[in-house]
């Protein structure tokens, strides 16, 4: 995969989370909105890299 498909498969698992968070959360505050913001970014960063290790050992395993 290319980096720009790894960035646009990270921000649509960030905003899903933030959704679906904020959903469940049943009340929008700014505080809730910034805190659930914060964490949908760490959760698609970790996403993220979870991906890109993934990709590489199975292009590892296939060669």
């Amino acid at each position: 995969m290319k980096v720009g498909k790894y960035i646009i498969v990270m921000a649509v698992a960030m905003t899903l989370y933030v959704v679906v968070s904020l959903i469940l959360e049943g009340e929008v505050t700014e505080a809730i909105l910034f805190r659930e913001v914060g964490e949908g970014f760490i959760f698609g960063i970790l996403y993220g890299v979870y991906l890109i290790i993934r990709n590489r050992f199975r292009k590892k395993e296939r060669s």
